[in-house]
This record gives C-alpha cells, structure tokens and sequence, in this order.
C-alpha cells in the first residue's frame, strides 16, 4: 500500500501543467541586463538572460520568480499563468553580490573573497558628480581618509588607506586606471566617465600589486560601450553651472595697540598700556575684498554604442571644466577631457580592448604665496585702494607690516602652468578552451608639463622702489609603461572549483626635468616669456629611470561554494632595491566560509566569515641606494648619503579577521579588524663620521597600525513611489613606532617625534605650565611655588610679579637645567570617523544627503601665529582684570609670548560635523519626445556646511611639505600659506538620449 501510494503520488506530480514564462530584463534607463539570474524558488530550476536582456523559463503554476542581479534589488514575482514579462530592476548598493576583478584570479562576487574589497558603483557616484575621482570616495569607504593639502582648483589630494604605512613618505595608494598602474594621482579622471571604482585597503587584497601596494589599491574602471544592447547607440549630456564660497572665516580683531586719536590710527605710536583695546575707526573685511565667489562650469557628453552583430562596443566621451576657485582675477583651472574605449571580439573566443584617455589642463597658480600676506594685513587696510597714480592696488596699503598688498602681487605678476597626459591600455584574451584563459596588456602613461613664472621688472616693493625682476620656466615629462601577460585556468573536479593563475608583469618608469631662471631683467612688462633675457641666469635638469620585472602566482580552491581557499606568491625585482637584495617576495593566504551554505538560518541570506594574512610593499625612493655627494659650481663635493646595497622595500605585514551579512533582503553589514606591521621602515638616519658620509637610508623601524572598520547599507523601502537607502561607516584606527633602530629624532622641518613606544602622529610642543607644580623646578632653593608664580584667570602660571601688569606672559615648563623641553601633545589621528548617506525617493523626486563626523584628532593652527592682529588679540569690552597686553599674545619667536612658534595653545580640537553632500533631483521621462529617454534636473552642493570648534578656515584643509616627505594625512597643520577649502552650489541638468 506505501509503493501504491508513493506511486499515485509520482504520477500526480508529473501530472502537473508546467508554465513557459519569457521576458525582458532591463534597467531603470531601459537599458537590457546581460546575466540576469531567474530562479523558481525552493527548487533547481533557474536561467540567465541573454544579452539583449531576454529570456525563458518553464516552471510550475504559483512558482515564485526570484529575479537577481549584482548591484540591483532583487524582485520576486508570483506566476499562474503563461505570460510575458517586462522586468524593471531598480539599483541598489546593498549586495553581496558585486563582482571584484582587481586582486584576484578573475571576476569574483564578494562571497567568495576571503578579504575585504569594497566597490563603489558608478550610479552611487552619480548623485553629487566629484570634480576628480579621489574626492569621490570621501565618506563613502570605511577606513579611507582623504586630506586636501591645498583647496586651489585642480590640486591633488593625499589619500590614505587604513593609516599609516610609512614615516618617511606618502601614504597614497597604487591606482590602476583600467587596468593601467599609476601613480600620477586622480585630479584629471572624470567622475562621469566611471563604472565602478575598487578599493583594496589591507595587504592581502592588494598582494598581487607586490612591492607598490603597501598603502594599498584604488581601481577604476570606466564604461564601456557594452552596456548597451546590440544594435543600440545611446547618448548622455550633462551640463552643471555654480559658484564657490567660503564656509566659516576666521576673525580679526576690531582693536590695536596702537594710539587712535580723534579718529585717526597712530600706527607709528603704541599705545603704553600695550593692550589691544583701541577701537579702529575703519575696518576692512578682507575676505570680501580679496576672495570672489568664482564660477564652476562643466559639460560633459557620453556616447556608447554596440554593433548589430554584438562584436564591437564603443564608449567615447567629452567633457570640459572650468573651475575659478574664490581668489579674486584667478582664473584657477581650465581642463579638457577626451576618452574612447573599444572592445572588439574578433572571435568568440578572441577579444581585443582598449582604454584611452587624453587630458589638457591649464591653471593659474597667481593665488599661491598671496595668501600669507592676507593674513599679515592690518585689519585698518583698504586692500581695494588705488595707487596715486590710479593704478590698481594700492601697494603700502598695510602700515602695521611692512607687506605689499597681496591683490597688487597678483595683478603684477604670472604664474601659470600647463600639463598634458595620455593613459592607454591595450588588452588581448584569448580562451582557447572553456578552462583556459590567455591574457597580454599594454599600458602607459605619459605626461608632459610646463610652468611659468614672472615678477615683471618695475614692480613696486612695499618702500615704492622698483623691482628688477625675475623669471623661471620649467619643463617635466614623465612616463610609465607596464606590460603583462597572464595565462589562466579554471576548471571543477568534483566539489571542488578549481583557479590558477599565473603573471609576469614588467615595469619602466622616466623621468626629466628641465629649469631655468634668472633676475635684473633686461626690459618691463607682462609679456615676457624668455629667460635669456635675464641676468644671474640659474639653470637645473634631472632624469630619473626605473625598471622592474615581476611573477606571481595565484591558486584558489573553492569547496561546494562554502569553503574558499585563497594564496598567492608575487616576486619584485624593482632597480630601485639594493644590488645586493634585488628579489623580494610578496604573498597572501586567504579563506572564507560561507556559514549560509551550511546552515539555513532565517532571515540571513548571506553570512560569511574571513581570514587573511598578507604581505605587500612600498619602493625605496630613487637616490636612497646610492651614494650622494653635493655639487659645487659643477664639481662633486663631499659625501652627503652613504650608499646601501642591502637596502630593501618595506613591508606591509597584515593579518585581517571580518565578516561579511546580507539579512532581510534588504540589510548589508561588514567588519573587519586588522593588525599591520609595517616592518622594515626606508628611513635617512645619521651614521658615524667615519663612514665619510652624515647619513645613509636604511631599513630602520616598524610602525604597527590597528584598524577596526564597520559598514551597513540598507535598502530600507524600495516601492514602486517610494524608496529609501541609508548606509553607515565607522573606522578607528590606533598607530604606534614599535621599533626604530636609530636615535629618536624629530621629523625634518617639524614637531612630530620619531621615536619607538610613542604613537604615530603625535605633536612635540613647548608647553605653557597650568600647574604650580609644572614650575616648581624654576624655583630657587628655600623657596615656594607660590611665591613667585601664580595661575592667572586663563588658567596659565605667570609670575607673580608681572600679573595684571603690561609684562604679565604665560611661564612655559622647563627641565632641571632651565631649558625649554618639547613635550608630547595629544595625536593627530582622530578617535574615530563617522560617515552616514542616505537617499530617500518619491516618485520621480530624490534627496541625497552624505554627512561626516569626527571625534577628536588635533590641528596645529600654524595660520594664526602670522595673522596681524587675529581675534585672540582683541581685548575690547573685556573686564579691566582679563584684559591681557601685546607682550602675553606676542608672535615674536619661540620663547616668548602665547603665539611663539611650536607652543601647544595652536594646537586645537579638529572635531567636526561636516554635510560633505547634497542633491535635490527631479527625473522627468518625456513620453512624447521618442529620441529623449529622460531629463534629469538637480541642485547640488559640495562641502556645504562645517560645524566646528576649530578656528581656521576647515578642519580638513591642512598642509604638508611633501618635500621633506611629510604626508598631509599623517601630519596635520594650516599654513597662513594655504588655499582654503571652499565650498560649491549648482544646478545640473542631465539628458539620457
């Protein structure tokens, strides 16, 4: 009776009608979905669409279609009936599913990596368009820092990648720009142009990169005209217009120390109580007068499109910029995109491609130097005052310093520069069988700069003498080639998913430079181009040249697609190691199990964890294994640099520990913690007199860097009039020297000690005493503290002397020998960073929003020193027993009054709240107008609003001297030298034809 019954029950389910569902698969642009996963859920039947986005599939009456996509939301439909479908997938950046190419064997959905990867979408990118690249990530990533060490148009940025990995050097990343290394920075890459970027953050993932990815990978991989289906050619023109603006602005002070009488400004007079508190009968806002609100203009037009027979596929795009930043007459940057990319298959198993982009830039760079003699004029300045002939500016406009008015310096002046690139890629594959892949690429990039400079003869110095002039040119080329070729396979035994990979990879970087100059010009005027036709002429060159050949070898095993087994060995021979030392070895070991796979759990759809070890480097600089000897009117002098043939690349030693949930369809989590020796540390440390030489580089110190790092992103309503997505980032990041196999020194130029045990990013400063017991070692035998120091009303000591008095002046610490000791401040690396985005959709309206917070790190306000007569001078209105004098704010030098160099009251709390972002869109699809698919109508704005307790222009605008090799995201300070961030309002208007 059982077999009867399991048989009627057999013959009653193959009895069963069975439904032939088809249909179209596209996006929210119409456009056909190639690969597109249809499953018939809780059974094995499913399909892919082809690549016109079609497909079919037969399935059971009341199946539920589980329609997936990497990138989209998932739709689910329920089917009774035979029928045809038009399937609309709408974006969404809450996936597992994205698919990673760069670090790995080939393409490879996030869960099956046993490391942390994270992949920004182009659609993503799309809402508040970036003007370069590497500002696009800001905010978006955890665990990337991205720092402007000058707000001018066109400048590039320093990016940092889960903190520091060198204390000599920058911490910028390795870019690859379809499939083309580089590091030439990001400024001139079009944000529009992008499909998609990936950031590989750890050594593991950036392994393959070998001794140029310590500081870790930055991917990017613009469109393609395969996009699109067969046949189809579809065109994209945006235009945006704006204009920037400063945020906050520092204050100055409304008094002076100086005598007014009868409303005028005694400026050759002080005042003898020395306090400033003399109100000025007429101040200047000098902001207004100097800063403009200049314009930012771009147009940018796309074109993609797919021959009939599906073989070639074309994207090509033109955009032009304008960008005038906010220093009055600055004409700040003119660029000119031009991009083509072309895939053409051969055959079917034959692909050609290749990527090309070509950049013009033109800047005006007068705005560099004029910003410190902004900060030194007198508040009493009319900056906007006419010479007496009528000229414009007014040169003596100042009378506190003796400082020509920066808005002559600019009119009466050139400095101008001009720079070009070319970055292509040509790529084959070939399969000549279903497991065997063959691969060959070419790349390179080629840039070719010029810069001018001219103090024209004639110009006026502040005493009214004329100038003799100056003149400079300079002229750079530098180039980059990278050939590889990769062979491939990929075949499943079994249970087992089997990937092996192998890769040479060959390196060749140039160099050159070119610079003259020369004073006491022969003839005035603006129109000069020439050095010849100066005196005292000057004149340097520089070529520099690298070669490396490089192996690797990759072996992934996947179990079952739940147990993913990753390793990888890369060996660097780079010219820029020790002879001695020449091959070193890079290597990973990853694994990941997919919990999921395992074990049903409700509501996790997806739940991985990952482990990973890995090892990646950074090169030594050019001249660091040879010897170094000044040059004296041509002829070698002395040995500055020993040379050292045993000196090798830093490592980057990582272990990484995450996980990865996708939960509740609709909910995306990840963590991960690391812990980074960056071991073997290129550092220039003194060595013994009898070597011949002062100093020679040397692999010198660790720095251990510990990260944790969280994300979630939610696609918290997804309807057909409503949506809404909010994604969070979290990252803390902790580094310390913990060994330096050298004397603790201070970094050159600067406060920031090098020494083993203290953490990286702390500032060395003279302190001001705030205690009694800070002084007591400046007392002499048999007496007290508190007899000749007391704690003022500020909290500072003075002597008691000298308190409420003209020479009353904070006491700084001291040790027993009665110097000045330099003592630690608090770290420049914040406690933590907060990023929130969302975007919340109502029929055809969005709003999105980007948000930044952090919590703590310091500033050194070093602007501030150098302002004539800041906010902190006035004393106007201040109860008689506050009020302080000149003497206790004095700037004169470092070991007297409040703003002397290096003291620790210009270090401030860089806090901030920052809205990074905002777009109000509107899409309207014209149903009448065939040839237009949609319009799109957007107000945007850019680092809108800042709320801080840091008294400088921003927070985030700091400066480094990169020639001393100080990274601006590792040392931190404003510069009364720096252009200021700004901020940017426009309107965009976008056409889909």
């Amino acid at each position: 009776m059982a077999a009867a019954g399991v048989n009627a029950e057999a013959k009653l389910h193959q009895a069963q009608p069975t439904l032939v569902i088809s249909g179209t698969v596209t996006d929210e642009a119409g456009t056909p979905l190639t690969g597109v996963s249809i499953n018939a859920k809780g059974t094995n039947t499913g399909t892919k669409t082809a690549t016109d986005g079609t497909f079919q599939i037969s399935v059971a009456p009341g199946s539920t279609l589980a329609i997936t996509y990497v990138g989209f939301a998932t739709q689910e439909i329920v089917v009774n009936e035979s029928r045809e479908l038009q399937v609309v997938l709408e974006e969404s950046g809450v996936s597992l599913d994205e698919v990673i190419v760069t670090g790995v064997a080939a393409g490879t959905p996030k869960t099956k990596l046993g490391f942390a990867i994270e992949k920004i979408s182009g659609e993503r990118l799309s809402k508040v368009p970036a003007v370069d690249a590497a500002t696009a990530l800001q905010g978006k990533v955890a665990g990337v820092r991205i720092t402007r060490s000058s707000g001018a148009p066109g400048s590039e940025v320093d990016v940092q990648l889960r903190g520091v990995k060198m204390i000599f050097g920058s911490s910028n990343p390795l870019y690859i720009i379809d499939g083309v290394l580089t590091e030439n920075g990001l400024a001139d890459i079009n944000a529009e142009d992008i499909e998609s970027i990936e950031v590989l953050k750890g050594a593991a993932a950036s392994s393959l990169y070998g001794s140029r990815a310590a500081n870790g990978v930055v991917s990017i991989m613009t469109k393609r005209g395969n996009s699109v289906a067969a046949g189809d050619v579809r065109l994209d023109f945006r235009t945006e217009y704006g204009k920037n603006g400063l945020g906050f602005v520092p204050e100055r002070s409304s008094a002076t120390n100086r005598l007014v009488e009868n409303g005028v400004v005694n400026y050759g007079v002080t005042d003898p109580d020395r306090v400033y508190d003399n109100i000025y009968p007429t101040t200047y806002d000098h902001i207004d007068q100097f800063f403009n609100p200049g314009s930012y203009v771009t147009n940018h037009l796309g074109i993609r499109g797919t021959s009939s027979n599906n073989k070639i596929s074309v994207y090509t795009s033109l955009q032009l910029t304008k960008e005038e930043g906010v220093v009055k007459m600055v004409k700040g940057i003119e660029r000119a995109n031009v991009r083509l990319n072309l895939d053409y298959r051969i055959l079917d198993n034959l692909t050609l491609t290749t990527s090309n982009l070509y950049t013009h830039t033109n800047a005006d760079n007068r705005a560099s130097g004029a910003f410190g003699a902004l900060f030194r004029s007198d508040p009493g300045a009319d900056l906007l005052a006419p010479n007496i002939d009528g000229s414009p500016y007014l040169v003596n406009a100042n009378r506190i310093e003796n400082i020509v008015n920066p808005l002559y310096s600019i009119t009466n002046s050139k400095n101008e520069s001009t720079l070009e690139k070319l970055l292509s890629n040509f790529s084959v594959k070939y399969d000549p069988t279903d497991y065997l892949t063959l691969s060959s690429s070419f790349g390179t990039t080629r840039s070719i700069g010029e810069n001018l400079f001219l103090t024209p003869k004639g110009r006026l110095r502040y005493d009214l003498t004329p100038e003799v002039g100056y003149i400079s040119r300079g002229m750079w080329r530098n180039s980059e080639k990278v050939f590889s070729v990769d062979a491939m396979f990929h075949k499943k035994f079994g249970d087992f998913d089997t990937k092996f990979k192998v890769q040479y990879l060959y390196e060749a970087s140039r160099s050159s430079s070119l610079n003259g100059g020369g004073g006491d010009l022969g003839i005035g005027g603006m129109n000069i181009t020439s050095v010849n036709l100066s005196a005292n002429q000057t004149a340097s060159s520089a070529v520099f040249s690298t070669v490396a050949n490089n192996v690797a070898a990759l072996f992934v095993l996947d179990y079952k697609d739940k147990y993913i087994l990753d390793a990888l060995v890369r060996r660097d021979a780079s010219s820029l190691f020790g002879a001695d030392v020449r091959w070193q070895t890079f290597y990973r070991v990853a694994g990941a199990w997919r919990i999921t796979e395992d074990v049903n759990i409700g509501g996790i759809n997806e739940w991985k964890l990952r482990a990973s070890y890995g090892v990646a480097g950074l090169r030594p600089p050019f001249e660091a294994q040879y010897e170094v000897f000044a040059l004296q009117n041509g002829v070698p002098g002395n040995m500055e640099t020993l040379g050292n043939s045993l000196l090798k690349p830093s490592f980057s030693k990582e272990t990484e520990i995450g996980t990865d949930m996708q939960f509740l369809d609709r909910f995306y989590f990840s963590a991960n913690y690391s812990v980074a020796n960056n071991t073997d540390q290129i550092l220039k440390v003194p060595v013994t007199p009898l070597s011949g030489a002062a100093f020679q580089w040397q692999n010198a110190g660790t720095i251990q860097t510990r990260v944790f790092e969280t994300s979630l992103n939610a696609n918290l309503i997804n309807k057909a009039s409503w949506g809404w997505d909010a994604g969070v980032t979290f990252d803390k990041i902790k580094q310390k020297i913990t060994k330096l196999n050298a004397t603790p020194y201070m970094l050159d130029g600067t406060r920031f000690r090098i020494e083993e045990g203290v953490d990286f990013g702390v500032l060395y400063l003279d302190r001001f005493a705030r205690s009694l017991e800070e002084v007591a070692n400046q007392v002499p035998a048999g007496r007290e503290a508190n007899e000749l120091f007391v704690v003022n009303n500020q909290g500072f000591v003075v002597r008691r002397n000298e308190i409420g008095t003209i020479n009353e002046t904070p006491v700084k610490i001291k040790d027993d020998n009665g110097n000045v000791v330099a003592l630690p401040s608090r770290s420049m690396t914040p406690n933590f960073n907060l990023n929130f985005n969302t975007t919340i959709r109502f029929k055809n309206l969005s709003l999105y929003t980007l948000w930044s917070y952090q919590d703590g790190g310091i500033l050194y306000n070093h602007a501030v020193r150098y302002t004539t007569e800041p906010k902190l001078f006035d004393q106007s209105g201040k109860p008689w027993n506050e009020v302080k004098s000149a003497a206790y704010y004095s700037n004169g030098g470092q070991q007297i009054g409040m703003l002397g160099w290096d003291n620790d009251v210009l270090v401030f709390d860089a806090s901030f709240l920052k809205l990074r972002e905002l777009a109000i869109s509107y899409d309207i699809k014209p149903a009448k107008w065939r040839f237009i698919d949609n319009i799109k109508v957007s107000l945007i704005g850019r680092n809108i609003l800042t709320l801080t307790k840091y008294p400088g222009f921003d927070p985030e605008g700091v400066s480094a001297d990169r020639s001393k090799g100080v990274d601006a995201n590792a040392f931190r300070f404003e510069s009364n030298e720096q252009y200021p961030l700004y901020r940017t309002f426009s309107g965009s208007l976008a056409f889909t034809f």
